[in-house]
Parts: structure tokens; sequence; C-alpha cells
């Protein structure tokens, strides 16, 4: 069952007249498949961004290394 809003994390109510479900925070009205795509959308960029600030942590690291090694 979902229960949290995946645009802000609210509570979700579902509607039972047209089976929506509505976030009680940001207003959102979606399906129970819009709400899971909504879901995988935010993992999938969740990780995406923890890539992306590992590549550059290694970036940074690696130039760090090199700096001191000049030196």
């Amino acid at each position: 069952m979902v229960k949290f809003c995946p645009e802000c994390g609210g509570d979700l109510k579902m509607d039972s007249s047209t089976r929506n479900f509505i976030c009680k925070s940001c207003g959102l009205y979606a399906s129970r498949d819009k709400i899971e795509e909504l879901k995988d959308k935010s993992q999938i960029s969740s990780s995406e961004s923890r890539q992306r600030t590992h590549d550059d942590y290694l970036d940074w690291w690696q130039s760090s290394k090199k700096e001191k090694q000049r030196n």
C-alpha cells in the first residue's frame, strides 16, 4: 500500500469514489500506477545523484593526490 507522496513525502489518502490518491501536503492527485511511476523515477534520480556525488569525490581525491605528489 502506498503511504507517502513521492513528490514531498506527505501523507497520501485514497479517494474511494475515484480510486485515486491525494497528498495532504502538496495536493498531488494521481492513480496508484502514476504514484508508482513517480516513485520509480525518484529512486532512479536519487541513485544517479549518488553516483555523480561519488564520481565528483573521486575526481577531487585523485586531483589532490596528484597535487601532493608534485610538491
